[in-house]
């Protein structure tokens, strides 16, 4: 069973934990190492949200995992009842309440980190964010790393040069707004910048408004298996953004 597919998108959640029933032990190491990195900082934010230092936080992630690795958590998982990061998150409730309960959580370590990962570089993003709940704060770590991605594919699709005015139109007007709170131009303001017409500013907003929507939608796809589900994670993404 090969590791990563050939394909924009890598393995999914519910492929990784196939491979953890039936992969090599390296390949079942790799799944491991990519739900945790997946994973880390919508669990980080959680536990940031309940109070726990950033040391302590870290140490509840890694023993975390260590933990559901033990009871096999994520091999006895079905994707036929419901989304994995709902299960995730409700193994997570239970386990940082015994930790609570415990007083404190042993501090296990692989020797190399999940994967032999280096999360040094990956801190960003998981202070918590104002006014949420624990469980509200994971789900705009999920959110955030989910868009993250889908931009990734974005960027990837709109890198020429005859494509870039479509990706600077989306990112200042939409993206940039919405994720990083910035205070989006005109589009008459933005088309003299760019040297473009309103028109052309607005058609071009229009391509790559589908574009993202498209490769949003493909994202999704990787870990639903209909339509209506599809729809109703991108308004699970909405709402975790703070839209409607």
């Amino acid at each position: 069973m090969p590791n990563n597919p050939p394909g924009l998108f890598p393995l999914t959640d519910w492929q990784r934990l196939e491979v953890l029933r039936g992969g090599s032990e390296e390949e079942k190491r790799a799944a491991l190492g990519q739900l945790f990195l997946s994973y880390r900082e919508p669990i980080l934010g959680f536990l940031a949200r309940q109070g726990r230092t950033a040391d302590r936080a870290e140490d509840l992630v890694q023993d975390f995992f260590l933990s559901a690795i033990k009871d096999q958590l994520f091999e006895k998982a079905d994707a036929n009842k419901g989304r994995f990061r709902n299960l995730l998150l409700t193994a997570l409730q239970h386990y940082a309440a015994k930790a609570h309960r415990a007083g404190q959580a042993q501090r296990r370590h692989p020797t190399e980190g999940f994967a032999g990962a280096d999360i040094s570089d990956l801190a960003e993003g998981t202070v918590p964010s104002s006014g949420l709940t624990p469980e509200e704060e994971f789900n705009l770590k999920w959110a955030q790393a989910l868009v993250r991605r889908v931009l990734a594919a974005f960027q990837a699709e709109y890198a020429g040069p005859e494509r870039q005015a479509h990706a600077v139109i989306f990112d200042r007007l939409l993206i940039g707004p919405s994720l990083r709170g910035s205070e989006p131009p005109t589009q008459r303001e933005l088309a003299a910048e760019l040297g473009l017409s309103e028109k052309e500013v607005a058609n071009r907003l229009v391509t790559a408004r589908r574009a993202y929507l498209r490769l949003l939608r493909a994202e999704i796809k990787s870990y639903v298996s209909t339509d209506d589900q599809i729809d109703e994670e991108i308004r699970a993404v909405a709402r975790a953004l703070g839209g409607d």
